[in-house]
């Protein structure tokens, strides 16, 4: 049923642009030809990686976890950011996702169902500017030896994130940790009492729950 509404979409916006003047017949076609063979690729791109992980974790998989309404639950949400999008950060969240809850009990990268439940909301909401933004968060407080999945909130500034993302505008970037803000992943404290130029002083916290979100289900690191 999905595929079936998903075609009569496409065949609406096909009707849709297939008139516009020069260029209608052209878009028809890519929305025709491109959309569903790139989202194709997609989902064999994001099964390979998951094979991959899944390989990687050997003995730690729990098979059981297949059997129940949580697993079922969550690989639907999963499956649908799959389809959704060409972006290699939001597979590989994906998959992370998948991965974490077939481990065991036991494991201690394991996250609850409750928290995982709410990455994937995360996952599916945030743009991949904030992702961006978070995997550098995450580095900066690497590089100074202090991370922790359990660690107190650990302080920046906004200068420390815009020096490694000097490329994009100070209003964008503070949007995109406004997006990392509203699910908790990072903390904007308030306004400086003395406020610098372009945000420069604005304090920034990395809480535990982003540091879990970044590293073992974005699987942030060495990859920005």
């Amino acid at each position: 049923m999905e595929k079936e509404a998903r075609d009569h979409i496409l065949a609406v916006v096909k009707a849709g642009v297939s008139g516009v003047p020069m260029v209608g017949g052209t878009l028809a076609s890519l929305i025709g030809d491109y959309i569903p063979s790139a989202t194709q690729k997609t989902i064999e791109r994001s099964i390979e990686m998951l094979q991959t992980e899944v390989e990687k974790l050997g003995g730690r998989i729990d098979t059981e976890a297949l059997n129940k309404d949580e697993f079922s639950e969550l690989f639907k949400s999963c499956y649908l950011t799959i389809v959704r999008t060409h972006q290699e950060a939001k597979l590989r969240g994906a998959v992370g996702l998948i991965t974490n809850i077939l481990l065991k009990e036991e494991d201690t990268e394991k996250l609850s169902y409750t928290e995982l439940d709410h990455f994937a909301r995360c996952l599916d909401v945030l743009s991949v500017g904030a992702i961006r933004i978070l995997g550098h968060c995450v580095e900066l407080t690497t590089s100074r030896g202090r991370i922790r999945s359990n660690t107190p909130n650990l302080r920046m500034d906004f200068s420390d994130v815009y020096r490694r993302v000097s490329d994009m505008p100070v209003d964008l970037i503070m949007g995109l940790l406004e997006e990392l803000n509203s699910f908790h992943l990072v903390h904007l404290t308030g306004v400086p009492s003395g406020r610098t130029p372009s945000y420069g002083n604005y304090p920034i916290e990395l809480p535990p729950i982003g540091i879990r979100f970044s590293k073992y289900i974005l699987k942030q690191g060495q990859r920005l």
